[in-house]
């Protein structure tokens, strides 16, 4: 089996916490399309409203080897766990961090913070 990711989205109305450790509660939802076919399409969505509030998307397709059959909750499982390292690592790269950078005899401070 082989699934791929071709969309991917988030939407947030607010920055990252500040907080190192981040507990979210998520809400969850799989859509299938053509599921009698040997390639099909699937969209995930996880909501979280509680203490960061975003909603990620991601939409890709699932095909199916030879003798290969499709049960959808192993694969809504699946999705839903690379689903879940894709949001934490776009949440760390989203952090804010600064850096020091040293041109010459210039000697500046960047702070990089992506805002959402």
């Amino acid at each position: 089996m082989e699934i791929t990711v071709d969309k991917l989205a988030m939407f947030r109305e607010s920055y990252n916490p500040k907080n190192s450790n981040l507990n979210l509660n998520i809400d969850w939802s799989v859509e299938y399309t053509h599921t009698d076919q040997k390639v099909m399409g699937y969209d995930i969505v996880l909501k979280s409203d509680e203490y960061l509030n975003l909603s990620f998307k991601i939409g890709g397709l699932i095909k199916l080897g030879d003798f290969e059959e499709f049960i959808q909750q192993e694969c809504s499982q699946i999705i839903f766990h690379h689903a879940c390292n894709m949001l934490m690592n776009l949440i760390s790269l989203t952090k804010q961090s600064n850096y020091e950078l040293l041109n010459g005899e210039i000697n500046s401070a960047v702070n990089f913070g992506a805002t959402f």
